[in-house]
């Protein structure tokens, strides 16, 4: 019972009398409703409600939850009353987790919003993992997916596009009708856990026959600096390639699909004003930055 999302569906199942009400108010889809539900009565390993035609119905240890749950919920709802009055003004830290600079560089952005908001610190971390906002570790996550985590609030703010880069050198060696099996390729290869991990190995495997794949990382840094090395043709972001004059386009075999960017924070904690504030003037610059592209 670790869970503050799984209480919370519970709650609104139990006064709405029905997964769809429930479904409604919490502004989820009716589906996700239904798992969550089956998922915390297996984790507690008793059954909260009986399921009758016209709705939901406590079981008694539904009714026992209840009790306890509305007492959490009202001790909740105090706790962030009490640190939204504390957090009036524009000022505390605030935990970003953001993707590797190497696909997008947000610090010009970060570096207007700290002029603009002197007394709100910014705790970055760069990752591509799987962000998981329910532990509070992060306050907001800027997160490159087509599957944003369920139960977080945000929006999707426009999509990154790559495309194939090497060095000026290099690519004059390929000439205009290059073969492309035979050239030197330069691929991330990402962890299992994060969702495009593998994205442009697998569009090299269905564009290319036979890739002589010469490097593997993990690091989109590490792309960008074997394509500056001369290594190899890497699949790069347009908007990070601009600041490498010395990277050129190749005319690859096919485009490369573009990847959704999202600006997430908690539901709980959207309402803040530091957090307002950043999801606002990211929403507007990060919009007029990918308008770029």
């Amino acid at each position: 019972m670790d869970n503050w999302d799984n209480i919370r569906l519970f709650l609104a199942v139990a006064r709405a009398g029905t997964v769809s009400r429930a479904a409604i108010e919490l502004s989820v889809t009716h589906a996700t409703v239904l798992r969550r539900i089956d998922q915390f009565e297996q984790q507690l390993g008793v059954k909260l409600f009986r399921r009758l035609q016209s709705g939901y119905q406590l079981s008694d240890a539904g009714q026992a939850m209840l009790a306890r749950a509305s007492r959490i919920e009202t001790e909740t709802q105090a706790l962030q009353q009490e640190f939204q009055h504390r957090d009036k003004h524009l000022a505390g830290k605030l935990r970003v987790c953001q993707p590797e600079s190497h696909v997008l560089d947000l610090y010009p952005l970060y570096r207007e919003f700290i002029k603009r908001y002197p007394d709100i610190q910014l705790e970055i971390k760069a990752s591509a993992q799987v962000v998981n906002l329910n532990q509070r570790n992060t306050d907001v996550a800027i997160r490159i997916t087509e599957h944003p985590p369920e139960l977080l609030v945000g929006r999707k703010v426009g999509k990154i596009y790559f495309g194939a880069y090497a060095l000026k050198d290099y690519a004059q060696q390929l000439g205009k009708n290059p073969q492309w099996g035979d050239c030197n390729w330069v691929i991330w290869q990402g962890d299992p856990s994060i969702e495009a991990g593998d994205a442009h190995f697998r569009w090299l495997k269905k564009y290319v026959d036979q890739p002589r794949i010469v490097m593997e990382t993990s690091s989109v840094a590490d792309v960008v600096n074997a394509c500056k090395a001369g290594i190899g043709i890497g699949l790069i972001s347009h908007c990070v390639a601009r600041q490498h004059p010395e990277l050129v386009p190749v005319n690859i075999p096919s485009k490369t699909k573009p990847r959704s960017l999202w600006l997430l924070t908690h539901q709980d904690i959207r309402a803040l004003p530091r957090v307002k504030c950043f999801m606002r003037f990211m929403n507007d610059a990060l919009k007029t930055e990918l308008r770029r592209e």
